[in-house]
């Protein structure tokens, strides 16, 4: 056989090697960047959900301040009296 046709086989063989492994290598990734889609997903939607309990929160905060402070004067009323 002519070496450079037993080259050119070798080269093509070789070639056909590296393209499969670089499909399953791609393959591969894939996978992992759709399982990570997925996680960011989730946690996009728990933080929206994490948002929405903080804004609920704050709201409530003024409201707690002023209990504290009603708290607080009846306590020093209280303390004064005795």
């Amino acid at each position: 056989m002519d070496l450079t046709l037993k080259t050119l086989i070798e080269f093509r063989d070789e070639m056909r090697e590296f393209r499969d492994e670089s499909r399953k290598t791609a393959a591969g990734h894939s996978h992992r960047l759709a399982l990570l889609e997925g996680h960011m997903a989730d946690v996009r939607q728990r933080l929206i959900s994490l948002e929405k309990h903080m804004a609920a929160l704050l709201t409530s905060v003024p409201v707690m301040n002023e209990r504290l402070d009603g708290l607080e004067a009846r306590i020093a009323a209280l303390e004064a009296k005795a």
